[in-house]
């Protein structure tokens, strides 16, 4: 006779054992099936590893224990908690679940049993992705990771972002020459201690992190890397431990009747707040919904058997929303289902990621007439409108309206620059403001926010940059037809001379022009950044025309591609819009017409680009023509800041008659912000990217900083500017304060109203700050002289 259960739980993972020891607890009849090890997510981990209890101010509900400690001592706390509680737990590998009437069959290893509720929790980890390119299954690429002590010597890249990933390159750097690669600019999916682990070890050179990068090609002892930094990498490699996520058991859920929000390969199951899928009875925890993380998972599978049993019982991360909400009037439970029935941004989040878009986002109540960021602003946070009418003000006067369900702020979050617009209230308005750390996660993983911000962006990228002048309806039609192109740094978009069928408005990045000199060879001209569009000029006969010019990515770049003939019919619809960009580019025309193609200014331009000064809102320059090498600049700089330059002349590059010595840019996109757990470095109004007082020297920013220019320093006693000291007729006092060293950086000497001592002290007028528009017509005077 087959064996009947209340409850049968799939998985003794995290969800799982919560929930079976919940059930044991209720001394409910219950199974808990594990084809492989109890707590298998954390039997799979490196040995000896460290398992953090993240979120750390959400509490725990569970009979089964757990808490920070190493991998071995987690699982054996919860095999002892099993055994305690009398767990029915069976090394059964489930094969189907089937719902007959009232009762679900339930079929594994050894035959089969039934029961009136079943409960999924059988996390993602079985399925691995792949690296996705030739040579992802040759014998050195693993996808885990079981004794970071089995490599000795050896020369390893760790493929990944996520705690995985950087778990295990922490624990192979000690012993090995340790590699990472990051597919973008931060570790947004890693928890913070984890974040913070990782970060240190590049800073201190046991790790070597590529950024923004991708694998190419996996050979026999090497591996092909393309950065958006560092362009094609050819890198030793002895292993490859590739921890990218791993693939949603999709076929095996829908076959137990479980429904999905969409075909995307990245969605989950929606489920209700007690969990319970589509399937009446078939309740789902933990990674299956999109939650990964061990408590999380262990007080949904707690919760399930409170449901189950009809138990009032609020959700562990109850006290989180409160606090966040406290300040809306109106029940709480009332106020969360209408924040997410007017955001349909977000209408395929599961419930616990909801949750967590509210615990981490912030609710403002603002009056008409406020504003809520400035154009030219160098926020990247997110908004959507829950209630009421904002407006985005653009340059020409046109005010395009976001209403309730809209959102708004995807430009800077995307592209990582300045806003390009201002944006004020028009009625009294609900905002949910989201960090960008929590959209890229959302971006990443799922796939409908994603297409929902990527066609805004192209809607407002046209209408802000390329269309101001066009209908909102037009445009809209315009960015379902237009696509998006990423292209690696140094990649050719198009060449002078190529059939011009596309124009292409720059979405991040920036890219370079060059026109071919009289020794053939292409001589740089000019540079344009995000924001702009390139292209338009062979677009505008209905004939075949030539580029112009040849556009190549200064650095890894994001287009949104359209069409000519879909280009042309718009301006056929619009005269305004036609004449205006008809004029833009027969300017466009006449400046490479007279352009003197000089090819070592064009050589001096190419030097520029090549070190980031494309991303730079204020770069130290020194004319070598002019400077006399006194050092006024350096001894100015220490005697205004405790004693220590913040900038080295002598140890930045030069390229003829311009010297870039080591001194902060003040990036348009700084790295250098992300991850600072005290939030220490801020960005001006004005752009300057300053190190506050609440810096706890963690050196997050010194290893994010692609530029070198962020050191760590400890205070002296005296400090603030002196001619004396400037002249070397007073000395530092040399004392150091109590106390860890604290990071610093060019702060563009904002505490002196006359402006940075360095660019003031020099006796020429050698060193200058300049951003990138007057650099450009620094090397245009330049030319013939170089």
């Amino acid at each position: 006779m087959t064996e009947h259960f209340e409850i049968a739980i799939i998985g003794a993972g995290p969800g799982g054992l919560g929930a079976a020891a919940n059930a044991a607890h209720h001394k409910i009849s219950h199974i808990l099936f594990e084809k492989a090890e109890v707590g298998n997510t954390v039997f799979e981990y490196q040995l000896r590893k460290h398992v953090m209890a993240e979120p750390g101010k959400l509490p725990l509900r569970s009979h089964v224990e757990f808490t920070p400690g190493t991998r071995e001592a987690v699982l054996e706390k919860w095999n002892v908690g099993l055994k305690i509680k009398g767990v029915n737990n069976q090394k059964l590998e489930v094969k189907g679940i089937k719902k007959n009437g009232d009762i679900f069959e339930i079929s594994h290893s050894a035959g089969s049993c039934t029961a009136k509720y079943v409960v999924l929790a059988i996390g993602v980890q079985g399925s691995p992705r792949k690296l996705g390119v030739p040579g992802e299954d040759l014998p050195h690429v693993s996808y885990t990771l079981r004794d970071p002590d089995a490599f000795i010597d050896k020369d390893l890249l760790v493929v990944g972002a996520g705690d995985a990933a950087v778990e295990n390159a922490v624990a192979l750097c000690e012993k090995n020459r340790v590699s990472i690669l990051n597919r973008t600019e931060d570790f947004a999916r890693a928890k913070d201690g984890n974040v913070s682990l990782i970060n240190k070890a590049i800073d201190t050179g046991k790790i070597r992190c590529f950024y923004n990068s991708s694998t190419e090609k996996v050979e026999a002892d090497k591996v092909y890397i393309q950065s958006a930094s560092e362009g094609l990498v050819e890198l030793k490699c002895d292993q490859i431990i590739a921890r990218i996520g791993a693939i949603l058991p999709r076929k095996f859920l829908e076959g137990c009747g479980i429904n999905f929000p969409n075909q995307d390969i990245s969605s989950v199951p929606l489920v209700s707040k007690k969990y319970e899928s589509n399937v009446s009875g078939l309740y789902i925890v933990g990674a299956l919904i999109g939650y990964p993380l061990i408590k999380q998972a262990m007080n949904q599978g707690h919760e399930v058997v409170e449901h189950i049993l009809g138990n009032a019982i609020e959700p562990a991360d109850q006290i989180l929303i409160l606090e966040k909400l406290k300040h809306l009037d109106g029940d709480l439970e009332q106020n969360l289902d209408l924040i997410r029935s007017k955001l349909s941004l977000f209408k395929d989040l599961s419930d616990p990621q909801y949750r967590e878009l509210i615990i981490d986002s912030t609710v403002h109540v603002l009056k008409k007439g406020a504003q809520v960021f400035e154009k030219n602003d160098y926020t990247d946070t997110f908004f959507n409108v829950i209630s009421g009418r904002a407006e985005i003000l653009l340059d020409s006067g046109k005010k395009i309206p976001v209403q309730a369900g809209e959102f708004f702020g995807e430009i800077g979050l995307l592209s990582g620059r300045r806003r390009t617009a201002t944006v004020e209230v028009a009625e009294d308005i609900w905002l949910l403001e989201t960090p960008r750390k929590l959209m890229l996660k959302l971006i990443a993983s799922v796939e409908s926010v994603k297409k929902a911000i990527d066609l805004k962006f192209m809607n407002n990228a046209l209408a802000t940059s390329i269309f101001p002048d066009v209908a909102a309806n037009v445009i809209s039609e315009l960015a379902t037809k237009a696509k998006i192109r990423v292209f690696k740094k140094g990649e050719i978009i198009f060449k002078q001379g190529d059939p011009g069928e596309e124009l292409l408005v720059i979405r991040k990045g920036s890219v370079k022009i060059s026109l071919l000199g009289k020794s053939g060879q292409d001589v740089t001209q000019t540079y344009v950044p995000a924001g702009n569009f390139v292209g338009e000029m062979a677009l505008l006969k209905e004939a075949t025309t030539p580029r112009s010019a040849t556009v190549t990515a200064a650095v890894a770049c994001e287009m949104i591609v359209i069409g000519k003939s879909d280009f042309r019919e718009v301006l056929s619809r619009n005269s305004e819009a036609s004449s205006r960009i008809t004029s833009i580019a027969k300017q466009r025309e006449i400046e490479n017409i007279t352009a003197r193609r000089d090819e070592s200014a064009g050589s001096l331009l190419d030097f520029m680009l090549g070190h980031g000064v494309s991303d730079a809102d204020n770069v130290l320059l020194i004319d070598s023509d002019l400077c006399v090498g006194c050092d006024n600049c350096e001894t100015a700089c220490a005697a205004t800041h405790g004693g220590y330059s913040r900038l080295d002349r002598k140890g930045g590059k030069s390229f003829a008659s311009i010297q870039l010595p080591i001194s902060c840019r003040h990036c348009e996109n700084p790295l250098c912000m992300i991850d600072c757990p005290p939030d220490a470095l801020v960005r001006r109004p004005d752009g300057e990217v300053i190190i506050q007082d609440s810096c706890i020297g963690c050196g997050n920013c010194v290893s994010n900083c692609p530029y070198g220019v962020i050191k760590m320093v400890y205070p002296k006693d005296d400090s603030g500017f002196s001619l004396l000291k400037l002249f070397g007729l007073k000395s530092d006092s040399g004392k150091k304060e109590k106390g860890p060293a604290k990071a610093g950086k060019c702060d563009m000497c904002s505490q002196l109203e006359s402006g940075p001592a360095c660019v003031r002290s020099c006796p020429t007028g050698a060193a200058m700050r300049v951003n990138p528009s007057v650099m450009l017509k620094l090397i245009s005077n330049k030319k013939g002289a170089i």
